[in-house]
């Protein structure tokens, strides 16, 4: 019975908008998690009608845990991550094996991802009112959902053997918002400045040429993936530095190692023979 009480005590703060912002962002991880798990039930032809719903929810509940601070170019881009980060994540989930031993703890690190998600673009909500000391980790978080994201969708889209020019496509919607976010969020202005938007338009534009020219590999889908979501570290990472005026040739050495190792490994496990 306290049980009950206790309940309809938190429905009634939800319903009087009195919950404190961290139980917000809980409830959200909590109904997008069920919600993911529900998807398990779903027919397979009604997959991308299910993530249109998760990906809606995801927009409704982003807006309801921020609600408060949001405002201006805010309202857009602080919900791009979590729409993308879920969406990526529910068609990931339909590639898993069909048993509940092997999605029920992915839904679980699903659920834990979107508490932090939403506290990232929660900070990233309130750095670009006043400063904040978490901003650094906050942009630290947002890269890694940033590729898990690409990795996730990119694996998806080269799951479906499409024509090259809709791969081209492909990479163009999946990459172009999310180095918009990311670049965004080293500014933190109430616009998207030109300068954000001529780095994202190149950044992207890189990302296309490589997606393009694995279009034509013998490459397995998760190569294909974890090519572009090195490509995105590696853009980001050097945009990161050049944003704040720190880039040296160092760093840009050190991130073309990195590029280059993953070439190595993606060249050597293609299998060129067919």
């Amino acid at each position: 019975m306290r049980i009950f009480f206790r309940l309809q005590n938190f429905i009634s703060k939800i319903t009087a908008y009195e919950i404190t912002k961290r139980q917000k962002l809980v409830l959200m991880s909590v109904c997008l998690t069920g919600l993911l798990i529900t998807t398990q039930t779903v027919d397979v032809d009604m997959r991308f009608q299910t993530i249109g719903v998760l990906a809606l929810a995801t927009i409704i509940l982003s807006t309801f845990a921020l609600w408060g601070e949001l405002s201006g170019i805010k309202y857009f881009l602080l919900l791009l991550l979590p729409v993308y980060f879920v969406a990526g994540a529910s068609l990931f989930y339909f590639l898993l094996p069909v048993r509940w031993l092997t999605r029920l703890p992915f839904a679980f690190l699903f659920g834990i991802s979107v508490y932090l998600l939403m506290l990232t673009s929660n900070i990233f909500n309130i750095a670009a009112i006043r400063t904040i000391g978490l901003l650094r980790a906050a942009h630290a978080v947002g890269l890694l959902f940033s590729l898990i994201s690409v990795f996730f969708l990119a694996n998806v889209l080269f799951s479906l053997h499409l024509h090259f020019y809709l791969i081209v496509v492909g990479t163009i919607l999946i990459t172009f918002p999310l180095y918009l976010v990311d670049l965004w969020s080293y500014e933190l202005e109430n616009h998207i400045s030109s300068r954000v938007l001529v780095h994202a338009l190149i950044f992207t534009l890189v990302t296309v040429q490589i997606a393009l020219i694995l279009s034509f590999w013998p490459i397995v889908p998760i190569n294909g993936a974890l090519a572009l979501a090195t490509v995105m570290y590696v853009l980001l990472g050097l945009g990161q530095f050049e944003f704040s005026g720190k880039l040296t040739s160092r760093v840009a050495w050190e991130h073309l190692v990195v590029a280059f190792i993953v070439f190595t490994v993606v060249v050597i496990t293609t299998r060129w023979s067919g």
